[in-house]
């Protein structure tokens, strides 16, 4: 039988869920959850002292169940596309048109993920995620169901401009890994340790239209 601080502390769990999942990660606030939940905020902030440390029971908890809810925990699940993704990384993809010029496709793609997921808050999550990753089920789960599914995406238009001659042929996935990595390469670390500002809209397009050149001179169609 559950004492009465067992039930408020799964009362609590149940409304952060739902908030997370209706609202996303960067969006909830411990006052919606208290309203959810009832009773004060004090109270509250008895059981968990953060929204992070809500998201970081919620990810263990979903790790263990082997739920791919790991994931949506971040992002308003109610908005997924028929694919699985957030509105904002299905806009983020929609990006990668095979029939534009390569090097201005990947300029506008670069720019725009670095502006959607590489917020101070996004990568505070992510931050979150990590650490929690040292259960391997709550790593798997969010990658299978995050990344993963994205840079699938990536590899489907390279493949598809490597076959139209606009790529010198290679791997594709290869090929999306090693863009992937140049466009976060100035940016990953110093975000991951909280050694940044937030990135400003001309550091953005400069840092990938570094990582554009460099890719190009790598990957450019051959002669």
């Amino acid at each position: 039988m559950r004492t009465k601080t067992e039930a408020r502390r799964e009362a609590i769990l149940a409304a952060a869920k739902a908030v997370f999942e209706e609202v996303g990660f960067e969006q909830a606030t411990m006052s919606e959850i208290t309203t959810r939940v009832g009773g004060s905020k004090a109270t509250l902030y008895r059981y968990f002292d953060s929204k992070e440390a809500l998201f970081r029971e919620l990810l263990r908890r979903a790790a263990s169940e082997h739920r791919s809810t790991v994931f949506e925990l971040l992002h308003p699940c109610s908005q997924m596309t028929e694919d699985g993704l957030p509105p904002e990384a299905a806009d983020v993809l929609a990006l990668l048109n095979p029939e534009a010029d390569v090097a201005t496709v990947l300029q506008a793609f670069g720019e725009r993920v670095l502006k959607t997921f590489h917020t101070l808050e996004k990568i505070s999550a992510w931050r979150m995620v990590i650490a929690a990753a040292n259960d391997p089920e709550v790593g798997r789960l969010f990658y299978e169901n995050g990344p993963a599914r994205g840079i699938q995406y990536v590899e489907r238009y390279f493949d598809s401009v490597m076959k139209a001659g606009n790529l010198r042929k290679t791997i594709p996935r290869v090929a999306a890994a090693h863009f992937r990595a140049l466009v976060e390469s100035e940016v990953d670390e110093p975000g991951l340790f909280n050694a940044r500002p937030e990135l400003k809209d001309e550091e953005i397009r400069e840092i990938v239209a570094r990582a554009v050149d460099v890719f190009m001179r790598a990957y450019g169609p051959e002669a």
